[in-house]
């Protein structure tokens, strides 16, 4: 995500500055001042990281196929959002020479200003334009950053810009409930209702050090008969159960067992389980 949010703002900046190529646009800590007879440059510092308070996240999105059987379907998160707040100071051999690459820089981004989505890089498409705020003052204390950075305090532009980062889906065992009719007998008549009995545990067993799905891991669903292994994605799912508490008992050659606990209150309820390598 954050080389990504560099990489758009360099070919920005190189784009519509006098710098002729991102090269000239540096991305180490500022305190690493250029040698004498470097061209022209500008620094461009990554100095803080927070989730974004401006995008509240939804709930997981859950995509299903209407089926009597049991289905294959994705859980998709929504993106956790950032405020990526930057630092960017301009390097020349004059004073007057900073200024004018500061001001060349700060009419740019402001046409910028949010980042639309065609100018972003392809990883942080899909999601529409990027906020971004330009200003003078940071949202942190001013001389807290420049002494933080162990830098003497200089003319700079301070930027934030809100990112998505993405969850990967989840590819779960989904049950489409089955409806059978269930004649009831009142008072002499005959009337049929629609009723759904069947809940499921389902997840996915994977690595703690790779987070690769880890396949035949056996999965036992404490007192009770039922027992299986991890499949294709390390997925297991337990169905037609009663609603209530449950214990799983995941063990793996080569990793060390584990408990989880899982609650049935609906129709499904998906574990992610990581275990840890012996």
């Amino acid at each position: 995500m954050l080389i990504f949010v560099l990489q758009t703002l360099a070919e920005i900046l190189a784009g519509g500055t006098s710098l002729t190529s991102t090269e000239q646009i540096d991305f180490s800590h500022p305190g690493n001042r250029r040698e004498q007879g470097v061209g022209p440059t500008l620094n461009l510092y990554i100095y803080d990281i927070r989730e974004s308070k401006q995008h509240q996240q939804a709930g997981k999105q859950v995509e299903r196929n209407v089926a009597h059987h049991l289905q294959s379907g994705s859980v998709n998160w929504p993106p956790n959002w950032f405020d990526v707040s930057l630092l960017l100071t301009a390097w020349d051999r004059t004073t007057l020479g900073e200024h004018h690459f500061l001001s060349e820089a700060l009419t740019v981004l402001l046409r910028h200003q949010p980042l639309e989505e065609e100018f972003l890089v392809p990883e942080l498409r899909g999601h529409g334009n990027l906020p971004m705020t330009i200003g003078i003052q940071p949202s942190l204390e001013l001389g807290g950053i420049w002494s933080a950075l162990h830098v003497p305090l200089r003319s700079a532009l301070y930027l934030i810009v809100t990112v998505p980062l993405n969850r990967q889906p989840n590819i779960i065992p989904l049950v489409w409930e089955r409806i059978f009719d269930l004649q009831i007998t009142t008072g002499g008549y005959g009337s049929n209702q629609v009723m759904t009995r069947r809940v499921v545990i389902a997840g996915s067993v994977k690595s703690a050090t790779t987070n690769l799905p880890l396949l035949t891991a056996k999965v036992t669903l404490q007192k009770t008969t039922k027992c299986m292994e991890s499949k294709k994605e390390g997925l297991f799912f337990f169905e037609n159960l009663e609603r209530g508490n449950y214990v799983l008992n995941i063990s793996c050659p080569g990793y060390l067992p584990k408990n989880v606990n899982a609650l049935v209150d609906n129709s499904y309820t998906f574990k992610e389980i990581f275990l840890t390598p012996e």
